[in-house]
């Protein structure tokens, strides 16, 4: 994970190992711990199609004649209801409120590793930094990811501090591929702003990206990050010898209320990629060109990741959508988009 910033005309990379870099790295655990979780998916897939098939038979499973039955998101809750919002027309096709409180991940030895879920790889300096809490967006629970000072040296962040969690399995962030996804963000009140640049300092901080997988210079492509001044987003993609950039402002910082974001994309390391972006129903900007590297994808991380400044913060995530329209991920009517 990486933000970049210029210099005398041009952009140099501030950070460029993160966790695609680490993943490129031998972890014969790490992978056997993914394939289990594939194995246990697919187990459960099977076995909900036995079920299916022995309702089917038996008559049950609803009205007369059978209807079609969509399988559960792969994150096990349930899918997202209309609410206030638009009226549903689409497929969730991942979807994520982190419904169980306490740890993360209770597994101490190792503090990094896949979450209790089986659904997310968990970046944290020790046991307790990542933990479901009961404030949240929807379904009244959010992830809280945690910093403290000296939370640095966490899957390759060197000096910056990193408390983060990677949705390995379910991004299909891949070349060609058209999606919408929705995440909301809250600051609470031990977030804690990061310091002036002064002094020839720079500090930023990373909040969400969807990250290249294959050790991209950037270790974008696309990324929300958060500066002294406040949000703003960079997307990388193209050649990764000489990728394109470009900058986004988002606007301020305020505590105690939920940054609704919604994204449609289209991953492509050409011309034809694109990124749009709401917040709270409101259009930020409308990106044209690359969205990834050539030859790469990427998955998505949810973050609290920054600079070193010796205090501790924290950062809420939650309502984390995969779909096909934006109906199904969005919270509210977008602005600019017809029904």
């Amino acid at each position: 994970m990486v933000a970049t910033r210029r210099h005398s005309g041009q952009t140099v990379p501030c950070h460029t190992q993160g966790f695609g870099a680490a993943r490129n790295q031998p972890q014969a655990g790490r992978f056997l711990k993914e394939k289990i979780m594939n194995d246990k998916l697919g187990l459960t897939r099977i076995s909900l199609l036995i079920l299916l098939a022995t309702l089917a038979a038996c008559g049950g499973g609803g009205s007369s004649g059978g209807s079609a039955t969509t399988e559960p998101p792969p994150s096990g809750t349930a899918p997202p209801s209309s609410g206030t919002g638009p009226s549903a027309s689409g497929t969730v096709e991942f979807f994520a409120t982190f419904p169980n409180l306490g740890q993360f991940r209770t597994n101490p030895d190792p503090a990094d590793g896949i979450s209790d879920d089986n659904i997310w790889w968990v970046e944290q300096k020790v046991p307790g930094r990542a933990v479901v809490v009961n404030v949240g967006r929807d379904g009244g629970s959010g992830l809280r990811l945690h910093t403290e000072p000296g939370d640095s040296d966490v899957s390759g962040s060197g000096t910056n501090e990193r408390n983060d969690v990677a949705l390995t399995q379910f991004t299909d962030g891949v070349q060609g591929r058209e999606q919408w996804w929705a995440h909301s963000i809250l600051f609470p009140a031990d977030f804690v702003d990061l310091p002036p640049n002064v002094g020839g300092a720079w500090n930023y901080g990373s909040l969400m990206n969807f990250h290249d997988n294959a050790g991209g210079p950037t270790m974008g492509p696309a990324q929300l990050l958060f500066y002294p001044t406040g949000l703003h987003y960079q997307i990388f993609g193209g050649d990764p010898a000489n990728p394109s950039l470009s900058e986004y402002p988002v606007g301020p910082i305020t505590r105690g209320v939920w940054y609704d974001f919604v994204i449609h994309v289209r991953w492509s390391s050409e011309a034809d990629g694109f990124y749009q972006v709401w917040l709270n129903g409101k259009r930020l900007f409308q990106h044209t060109g690359p969205t990834l590297y050539r030859g790469s994808g990427v998955y998505l991380k949810l973050a609290n990741y920054h600079t070193a400044f010796g205090q501790s913060t924290s950062v809420i995530h939650d309502r984390v959508i995969r779909g096909t329209t934006w109906q199904v991920v969005s919270l509210t009517p977008l602005e600019e988009v017809s029904l």
